[in-house]
């Protein structure tokens, strides 16, 4: 069996999560990923921790690690940078997280790169872009949702009539930016590879992805409803429903304290929400406003406390009205849906026996995809990756001594 991405060579300088997640992806889709550390990184094992004795390894890293090799370089070293250059020019693609401008200072930049090979695709995946005002401020996801106007959508509705509101921004729980960014830089490494194929001279390219650009990108509701705004010839134009501000698309408690998920847009959904819990008299308010859509609230808030989650869920089950329990994460990973989707697998660790892991949500039909080796410590593949540069065994040694590796 082949691989989508066999053959095809990753040299990962990136940390934390964004680089990581889209490198995770392209070795699950099959390409083999060198993921370049530096041990004295102060967050390269991060918490929590499989802990069995005083053997511990990143829970956090055996996901995103998985399937890849792993080499130790200090790049200030003349050394390193000699052994990164030598691997360069065998790559197919190079993705980095660093600030602006660090790769210049490293003289591992795009421009230094490209001149030893021309067909390296070089990805840099930074907060804020290499270009504009805030290109050298420090940045984590949360800034970057802050600042797109993200953040801003995720807070409590506008209960009418009711003073003092205050509406502060939610911290959601999964971090958009990273993942967002992490993911469109698989896509653009993707159409990079399928570009440099069709090109005569199979020459790489340069991708500049901000993770604010992408998450920016994420919201063509809000853009509708902001571009549209001044273009509508004067026609009172109905509020963006996916802030939670409409009955027909927002949260409800029950009867256990739990809550339900309500996402009927369409009227025929809405309808189905009306009669499944006994009021039909609801249908027309959907769109309500005023005094008469908090009224719509309360109402359906007052029917679903009549029940239970999992009462609800038995009777919008059978209903095609997109109503759906809201789940904690342990309750997800026991949902039937998941298990039928085969989204956890369990695997042999030699320490602690089964771990679990979050598996591709690619389902290939002929090529299907899998975690076909366990996340490597730190710079678990440094010798065998040297000997297949022609290093000697005293070639290591020496370097080992000059802190190269």
């Amino acid at each position: 069996m082949v691989l989508p991405l066999e053959n095809i060579v990753v040299l990962d300088l990136s940390r934390m999560l964004p680089g990581p997640y889209c490198s995770m992806i392209l070795s699950d889709l099959g390409a083999e990923v060198i993921h370049i550390n530096d041990p004295r990184f102060p967050y390269g094992n991060p918490p929590p921790f499989f802990q069995k004795g005083r053997f511990r390894e990143s829970a956090f890293n055996s996901i995103l690690m998985r399937n890849k090799k792993s080499i130790s370089l200090n790049l200030k070293k003349e050394k390193a940078l000699e052994i990164f250059y030598k691997l360069t020019r065998k790559a197919d693609v190079i993705l980095e997280t660093f600030r602006p401008k660090i790769t210049e200072k490293l003289n591992i930049d795009y421009e230094t790169i490209s001149k030893i090979n021309p067909s390296i695709i070089y990805c840099s995946l930074t907060g804020y872009g290499q270009n504009g005002p805030y290109e050298q401020i420090a940045g984590h996801d949360l800034n970057y949702i802050g600042i797109c106007g993200i953040l801003e959508l995720n807070k409590e509705r506008e209960f009418f009539g009711k003073e003092e509101q205050e509406r502060k921004p939610i911290v959601p729980g999964v971090q958009a930016a990273d993942i967002g960014g992490g993911l469109v830089s698989t896509i653009s490494i993707l159409g990079a590879i399928i570009e440099r194929e069709k090109n005569s001279e199979k020459q790489g390219q340069y991708i500049d992805l901000s993770m604010t650009d992408c998450v920016f990108s994420f919201m063509p509701m809000a853009a509708a409803f902001e571009f549209s705004k001044d273009l509508n010839d004067g026609i009172i134009q109905p509020k963006n429903p996916l802030h939670g501000e409409v009955p027909f698309y927002s949260v409800f408690r029950t009867k256990d304290n739990k809550y339900l998920s309500v996402g009927a847009i369409e009227i025929k959904f809405w309808r189905e929400v009306c009669k499944g819990i006994g009021r039909e008299d609801l249908i027309p308010k959907g769109n309500a406003q005023g005094v008469e859509k908090e009224k719509a609230f309360q109402e359906m808030q007052k029917e679903f406390l009549k029940k239970t989650q999992d009462e609800w869920f038995e009777i919008f089950i059978n209903r095609d009205a997109c109503v759906m329990p809201v789940k904690t994460f342990s309750e997800a990973c026991n949902d039937p849906q998941i298990k039928a989707r085969k989204m956890i697998v369990e695997l042999d660790h030699s320490k602690f026996g089964k771990i679990q892991n979050v598996t591709s949500p690619i389902k290939y039909s002929r090529t299907p995809l899998k975690i076909r080796s366990l996340a490597p410590k730190i710079g678990k593949h440094t010798e065998q990756i040297l000997k297949s540069l022609n290093y000697t065994d005293t070639d290591i040694k020496n370097f080992k001594k000059q802190g190269v590796i």
